[in-house]
């Protein structure tokens, strides 16, 4: 019976202090990120964040383009601004923002020169220190476990130099892209007189173009935030003729008939060989809008109508005549080539990129035997994929 008597009370007991347990968790602040500050001491900048509260650390470089990723968890709650301009010692600006509601991302992007970095715990919060190799930094005592933060796992990237020695790494890419190009300038038209039966005849031309396929390969490298690259693009020009004649009466003056034909499809083959430089718009992890200028040289061929035959019965109608045996003139070009691109890149991967570009080019070779430039602004939606190494 005493001891029927004594289990309510024990129970009681337990309970009450795992309530008392949990009311004291809960009490516990969440952590913040306060402040950031920075400070120089010869050839080394430190960024000491501030951090209030139990956090976990996971470090990792990203090489293309070059930025260092700290993310502090848990930690609903961030007090520092956005984005903070540096540019010393390879380290271009700093960007914060509430990746999850529960984890702050800091994020540092580097030059393409990437220089040597620590990340250590201490008393105040997390401090990330950069310098160049050859610039041995001075060591930091170690936070006596006493004065640690309680709640703080320091993590191995924290603990010790996340990768300081990056000379290796590389920004370079190659990437595949195809699309269409939708050409802008309108027809070709050109209009000619000719001598039939002591009249004058004329001859109206227009040639169209219409929307081809294209494909590209480019390679080139990310030099701070901009994408220098060159690309070598196949595209075709296809160019239907479409001709009407007005042609003078056999034995009847100013009885002109008219008379309307259309040439097979021409299509050429041409090549483009170009070098572009994107700036950076917008900058996330994963996502990248630039935009830039784009300069080249294209070669191809076009073709024009040089002469036609026709036969013609009575009683010389317009129906009573039939054009036959059309020849054209086939003409190379090399010209320049200049536009401007708006390039989206999703990163799915460091080293794997997807890609959707619009390109604005423009193209103004010279057709010798119509004596006139064509104008050849063509717009060209492309999807790709990148390979970053």
């Amino acid at each position: 019976m005493m001891i029927h008597r004594r289990a309510p009370r024990s129970l009681l007991l337990a309970g009450m202090l795992l309530w008392a347990s949990r009311a004291l968790l809960s009490q516990t602040p969440a952590a913040a990120l306060k402040e950031m500050s920075l400070s120089k001491d010869g050839d080394k900048l430190s960024v000491q964040l501030k951090i209030e509260g139990a956090y976990t650390v996971e470090a990792s470089f990203l090489p293309a383009p070059p930025r260092l990723v700290v993310d502090l968890t848990p930690m609903p709650r961030i007090q520092v601004p956005s984005y903070t301009q540096i540019d010393d010692i390879g380290v271009l600006d700093v960007r914060t923002g509430q990746f999850t509601p529960e984890t702050v991302r800091v994020v540092f992007d580097l030059s393409q020169n990437v220089p040597a970095y620590t990340i250590v715990q201490n008393v105040e919060g997390l401090k990330i220190s950069f310098w160049y190799e050859g610039e041995v930094p001075p060591l930091e005592a170690p936070v006596r476990e006493a004065e640690a933060k309680p709640g703080v796992k320091p993590t191995a990237p924290a603990a010790a130099p996340a990768e300081p020695e990056i000379p290796g790494r590389s920004n370079f890419f190659v990437a595949a892209r195809t699309g269409l190009s939708l050409f802008l300038g309108g027809d070709m038209a050109v209009d000619k007189n000719f001598d039939l039966y002591g009249e004058t005849g004329t001859l109206d031309e227009a040639y169209s173009f219409s929307a081809r396929p294209v494909f590209e390969l480019q390679f080139g490298k990310y030099l701070n935030r901009i994408k220098l690259g060159l690309g070598v693009t196949a595209w075709s020009i296809k160019e239907p003729g479409a001709f009407t004649a007005s042609l003078p009466h056999p034995f009847l003056a100013d009885s002109n008939r008219t008379v309307s034909f259309q040439a097979d499809d021409m299509k050429y083959p041409s090549w483009s060989f170009s070098a572009f430089a994107l700036f950076s718009l917008l900058e996330t992890d994963t996502i990248g809008l630039s935009a830039g200028p784009m300069i080249g040289l294209t070669m191809g061929k076009t073709s024009s109508l040089n002469d036609f035959n026709f036969t013609e019965r009575s009683p010389f109608t317009s129906a009573d005549i039939v054009v036959s045996d059309l020849t054209f003139v086939e003409e190379k070009f090399t010209e320049f080539l200049f536009g401007g691109l708006l390039g989206l890149e999703y990163r799915p991967t460091e080293s794997l990129s997807i890609l959707f570009d619009l390109r604005l080019n423009y193209l103004n070779p010279k057709n010798v035997n119509l004596n006139q430039r064509i104008n050849l602004l063509h717009f060209q939606p492309v999807l790709g994929i990148q390979y970053n190494f």
